[in-house]
């Protein structure tokens, strides 16, 4: 067994880099939206460079499989990077801590690269949902004191008008 050292780092813009020593190439990773959240798309996107000139690493050909949660690992296989560049489109649909592990290959073989990328989906802020959205139970109930106060002011302005024109006729 020969292990070669790989390192994962994470700048300030939310990118997490996986650099590859042996096969002297740097996989960079990001999520749109950054923080990825339970029900709403995101998409992982993944960028291959040489890591001695920056350039991007072209013709590849990328498989992910997304780990974790309580689903079962999710395989995206066959993925066409052309100019070094590729995405996936995804929906969390629990909480929790997430594996990207993406397996990288150039058509001619001479690169095959393994890397590994944390994603964190946090649990929704019930607090916050809450007060933004109703239930159909409390919707029902707002409608209702919403048609109530309309009839009160309706009902308020009829007997004024009637009031005013009694008076007059006196």
């Amino acid at each position: 067994l020969c292990v070669f050292p790989a390192y994962a780092q994470v700048s300030t813009n939310g990118t997490k880099t996986w650099l590859d020593r042996e096969n002297n190439i740097k996989i960079l990773f990001r999520t749109t939206p950054e923080q990825p959240t339970i029900g709403t798309p995101s998409v992982l996107r993944f960028t291959v460079q040489n890591l001695q000139t920056g350039k991007p690493v072209t013709n590849l050909l990328a498989s992910v499989v997304i780990v974790g949660g309580t689903e079962a690992p999710i395989p995206f296989p066959n993925i066409s990077a052309v100019d070094g560049d590729f995405s996936i489109d995804v929906i969390f649909i629990n909480e929790g801590s997430y594996q990207v592990i993406t397996k990288i290959t150039s058509q001619t073989h001479d690169v095959a690269s393994l890397a590994s990328f944390a994603v964190t989906v946090p649990a929704p802020d019930l607090s916050m949902q809450s007060a933004l959205n109703f239930s159909d139970r409390n919707y029902i109930i707002w409608v209702a004191l919403l048609i109530a106060s309309a009839a009160g002011v309706a009902l308020f302005l009829i007997l004024k008008n009637k009031n005013k024109n009694t008076m007059r006729k006196d």
